[in-house]
């Protein structure tokens, strides 16, 4: 005989207001329907939960609603539906709605509103409390809408709409006034900006080497003035007593490019405040500005980019590494000489002050070359398997996932009790107390703390739930990652310099290299990276959240040296041959021997002025000791041999 199916459980809520309890929607009215439909679906009702004379308007007010959560929270019948006669029933807050079925949703729970002819496990159902989220999303937009009107109308009256107030000014009862000894530095960068053969740079070596500080910031020591700071005071109109809007509307696309600003949103108001400089002594700082930039613009490599600008780390102060370059006058021919680029600490330039006694720079194209080498080969290193195992999960690790459920659930559920408890107290707070205010202010304070709380475990039940269910169905998070990775080098290749220097931040954080070379050329020393994980419901990580990202650090000097980092310098491999051999050789004969033996060289400068004149070819007894020098440097295969001495290349 076949065992009767075992029915489904769900709790009934009604509720009815003062205003609504003769309208056809009674109390009577709404249980006897959800009986009938209790039974017609073959649904076990194992509550009821009632709030009489209560408004919709938002959860706080309704505690039959608050216990039957809170039952549900804690899975006290094991319920699969909530049934209501109507969704206003609910709830008429369209915010609070979607937040309570959310919560029934994290716990496999549908809800039904049998007037309605909405069930949220039907197609129709989700369809409708889409629409739902919509309205919601609206109402929001609109806030945001009315709140960006009164900052308009603001900056449209000559105020100041908010934000950061300018250098050189302070906020005296919701007014800026002027600051007198920032308004002092104003002027002066105004004034010597203006004059001749003096730039922004060299604006902030006079202010660094006369003095001047920009006073403290979030420590106890005088800030020293930078390009960036300077160039900024140089280019807000709000010093001449302008007020712009939207102005900072510059981005770049794909390409690298500025996308220039819609003129038309831009608006311009004469302000209120006191200005430090004339409009006219603006519009003279702007002319200059405009023609200097012209002269500084890229000439040799405009597309250029530095792709770990930033990412490197300085080994001293540990702020972001920038791009620096050396181009040096060909004097025996005119011309320059190959332009070489570097990575050096943004603090140790003059223009900045020089915070950071650190002068070592790194060559761009060997740095670049290793980092690229480590990405190609990261999916078969162990530490990047173990941080995706510890990332994403086995199935072994359901049990443990649903642990972690629990305790999110049952600590959710104290949280949510204790919000209750609060709310009851501020209720009850005596308006005629002397301390009133003091205690409202106290227990406000609290309640909103709460509600973060509920906010924060309410998101990591949403990720545990999202990565038991890809345990279960076998979905592993990396394997996206792992593909991008096994394809590095393809995808690379059809990349922009933009595009690549993006792909990089997109999972490196930081990159961490040794002071000063080791012996090996080892440069890199550990390289922090980040790639993205979706987990949650249908894939999706709560906004924000990277707390279940794969990350790890990788350890450069625990790993095989970089073909990029064992190639050696002209002034390294002559100091190989002079610490192994003891001789010295020339470097028109390390040239003459990696030209021979295929090395890559680019640009031949040893040539001589005079294609009569004869260079001297390197002896067979020291190219022995190069080859052997380049090889030892993994700059060349260790099976090559050493070539008949006529087909050394000449140099002239």
């Amino acid at each position: 005989m076949k065992q009767q199916e075992k029915k489904k459980k769900c709790y009934l809520y009604t509720r009815v207001s003062t205003m609504t309890q003769t309208d056809g929607f009674s109390l009577e009215a709404q249980s006897k329907s959800l009986y009938e439909y209790a039974k017609y679906r073959e649904l076990e009702i194992a509550d009821e939960y009632c709030d009489a004379g209560k408004s919709g308007k938002d959860i706080k007010g309704r505690p039959a609603f608050q216990q039957m959560m809170e039952d549900i929270i804690c899975q006290k019948d094991n319920i699969s539906y909530v049934l209501v006669f109507k969704l206003s029933r609910f709830g008429r807050n369209a915010a609070d709605i979607l937040k309570s079925l959310q919560l029934l949703m994290d716990y496999g729970i549908d809800l039904i509103s049998v007037n309605d002819a909405i069930d949220s496990s039907t197609q129709g159902g989700r369809l409708t409390l889409t629409i739902l989220s919509a309205v919601a999303e609206i109402e929001r937009e609109n806030i945001v809408v009315q709140f960006m009107a009164g900052k308009i109308q603001k900056v449209m009256d000559g105020k100041w709409a908010g934000g950061v107030i300018p250098y050189g000014y302070r906020n005296q009862n919701k007014e800026l006034v002027l600051a007198e000894e920032e308004t002092k530095i104003v002027r002066l960068i105004y004034d010597l900006y203006l004059k001749e053969n003096m730039s922004a740079t060299s604006v902030v070596s006079y202010l660094n080497e006369n003095g001047y500080v920009r006073g403290k910031k979030d420590s106890d020591q005088d800030r020293p003035f930078t390009f960036d700071f300077v160039t900024s005071v140089l280019d807000n109109p709000f010093y001449c007593g302008k007020l712009l809007y939207n102005r900072r509307t510059n981005k770049k696309g794909r390409d690298g490019k500025l996308i220039k600003k819609d003129l038309d949103k831009v608006i311009t108001v004469q302000g209120v405040h006191e200005p430090i400089v004339t409009e006219e002594e603006w519009r003279e700082v702007q002319e200059k500005r405009e023609s200097l930039s012209k002269v500084n613009e890229k000439v040799d490599e405009p597309e250029r980019i530095s792709l770990l600008s930033g990412l490197v780390k300085c080994p001293v102060c540990g702020s972001g590494m920038i791009a620096t370059k050396n181009k040096h006058v060909n004097k025996n021919k005119g011309g320059y000489y190959k332009t070489i680029h570097y990575y050096a600490c943004n603090n140790s330039r003059k223009a900045n002050g020089r915070t950071c006694p650190f002068r070592h720079r790194y060559n761009q194209e060997k740095l670049d070359a290793a980092v690229f080498e480590i990405i190609g080969k990261l999916s078969r290193m162990p530490e990047f398997k173990s941080a995706v195992i510890a990332s994403s999960g086995e199935k072994s690790d359901v049990e443990k996932l649903e642990r972690d459920l629990k305790q999110l659930r049952k600590k959710l559920r104290g949280l949510e009790m204790q919000k209750r408890k609060l709310g009851t107290e501020l209720d009850n707070l005596d308006v005629f107390d002397e301390d009133y205010d003091k205690r409202y202010e106290k227990i406000q304070s609290a309640l909103d703390e709460s509600y973060d709380k509920v906010d924060e475990v309410e998101k990591k039940i949403s990720i545990v739930i999202g990565k038991i269910e890809a345990v279960n169905k076998g979905v592993r998070a990396a394997d996206s990652i792992e593909s991008m990775l096994d394809h590095f080098e393809k995808l690379y290749e059809k990349m922009s310099c933009e595009e690549r220097r993006q792909m990089y931040r997109l999972f490196i954080e930081r990159i961490e290299v040794f002071p000063e070379e080791k012996t090996d050329g080892r440069i890199l020393k550990s390289i922090s990276f980040r790639f993205s994980v979706s987990y949650g419901k249908d894939g999706l990580t709560p906004e924000g959240n990277t707390e279940n990202d794969i990350r790890f650090i990788l350890d450069c000097s625990e790993t095989e040296l970089t073909a990029a980092e064992a190639k050696a310098t002209y002034a390294e491999i002559k100091k190989y041959i002079k610490d192994t051999f003891g001789a010295n050789v020339h470097t028109l004969y390390i040239a003459q021997i990696k030209r021979k033996y295929s090395l890559d060289m680019g640009k031949n400068y040893n040539l001589a002025a005079d294609p009569k004149k004869k260079v001297p070819k390197c002896p067979k007894d020291k190219e022995k000791m190069i080859l052997e020098t380049l090889k030892h440097f993994k700059m060349i295969d260790a099976s090559i041999e050493v070539m008949e001495s006529e087909n050394v290349k000449d140099e002239g």
